[in-house]
C-alpha cells in the first residue's frame, strides 16, 4: 500500500526552513511517461509513475535528481518548499 504526503516549508530568512505542514494526499501508481526521460537518469524533471490527488485533481509526481538521492515534488518547476514523501506499506 502506497501512501502520499505533502511537506509545505516556510523560509526562515537565514538559509533554511521550519514550520513544515505535512498532508496527506491520495496516490495511486501508473505507467511512466516516456517523455521527459533521461539516459543518465538524472535531471531536473524526470516523470515517476505517482500520480497525487491535489485539490480533486491528479497530478503526475515529478523528481529532481543530480546526485545518488532525488526529490519529489508537483508542478511545473521545482520548489524546495513544496515536496512530496512516498511511502510503501
Amino acid at each position: 500500500m502506497l501512501k502520499a504526503y505533502l511537506q509545505t516549508k516556510q523560509d526562515d530568512g537565514q538559509g533554511g526552513y521550519n514550520c513544515y505542514l505535512t498532508q496527506g494526499l491520495h496516490i495511486k501508481e501508473t505507467e511512466t511517461p516516456r517523455s521527459g526521460q533521461t539516459a543518465s537518469g538524472y535531471g531536473r524533471r524526470l516523470p515517476t509513475p505517482y500520480m497525487v490527488m491535489v485539490d480533486r485533481v491528479w497530478r503526475r509526481v515529478y523528481c529532481i535528481c543530480f546526485s545518488n538521492a532525488g526529490t519529489l515534488y508537483i508542478g511545473k518547476s521545482y520548489d524546495p518548499k513544496v515536496t512530496i514523501d512516498i511511502y510503501r506499506d
